[in-house]
């Protein structure tokens, strides 16, 4: 059985005193909803497995993950999850720990926000047969119009994470790199190239032609429309390094 998270983050300023709006994550919410739409029609999730939230509170957030981490534990090792995430990032400045952000969460009170490896650690503390995630954010403090770091103009090299199980992450960008938008179609970049080969393919690719697939396509796009870099890059954990690449969106 198929289980889904998707989260948009979008609009942090109605939840927070001194941010500009263009600290706002510009069609996040949208990119969720069509990811929704996608993970059901393509990747075959009933809507009763998909927890969905726009706009994701911390106790929102925390909850959803919480349950997602019971499903995890109670599917036995059966169950495939899905994990799709559109929102800032943030960097912690000394450890260079990278978070999620709830829309409710700044970055100068990260205690509250979300470290990216106990975001992982509620998918792998129980065995599952596969989790797959995307993240179209970045931990460096930009972000795709001005990031929540960017009233200071620093950007921070984030850490990066160790993870485990039978885990994949597709993250949007790398490094110091921001995750764009792409203002023409109304999406994200990289969500907006995800979409595009999930509906093309109908779920019939490998996660390694995936990735070679958005590496060249939002690399070479992001230069063209946005004149600026953005590679995207895969994480995987070693517990699967042998064989993720074979790994099909729609099941092997």
């Amino acid at each position: 059985m198929r289980y889904a998270l998707i989260i948009g983050n979008e609009d942090y300023t109605s939840y927070q005193e001194g941010l500009e709006a263009e600290m706002n994550v510009e069609y996040a919410i949208r990119d969720a909803e069509i990811f929704k739409e996608y993970a059901e029609k393509v990747l075959a999730i009933p809507t009763e497995n998909i927890i969905f939230l726009k706009n994701g509170k911390v106790l929102e957030m925390k909850r959803a993950l919480t349950k997602m981490n019971g499903v995890i534990k109670n599917t036995k090792g059966q169950g495939e999850f899905f994990v799709y995430y559109a929102g800032h990032g943030f960097p912690d400045e000394i450890t260079k720990e990278p978070h999620l952000m709830p829309v409710d969460v700044s970055g100068s009170d990260l205690e509250f926000a979300i470290k990216l490896t106990d975001f992982y650690k509620y998918f792998t503390e129980f065995p599952s047969k596969r989790i797959t995630v995307f993240l179209d954010a970045c931990f460096s403090g930009g972000g795709r119009e001005m990031g929540l770091l960017a009233a200071r103009g620093v950007k921070i090299k984030p850490r990066e994470n160790q993870v485990a199980g039978n885990l994949v992450v597709f993250s949007a960008s790398s490094g110091e790199q921001s995750s764009l938008p792409y203002k023409d179609k109304q999406h994200g970049i990289f969500t907006y190239y995800l979409l595009q080969k999930l509906k093309e393919s109908k779920g019939n690719i490998t996660y390694e032609q995936l990735g070679e697939y958005l590496n060249s396509t939002v690399s070479v796009r992001s230069l063209m429309v946005n004149n600026k870099e953005q590679s995207p890059q895969i994480n995987v954990s070693k517990d699967v390094v042998e064989t993720w690449k074979k790994w099909k969106l729609m099941g092997d």
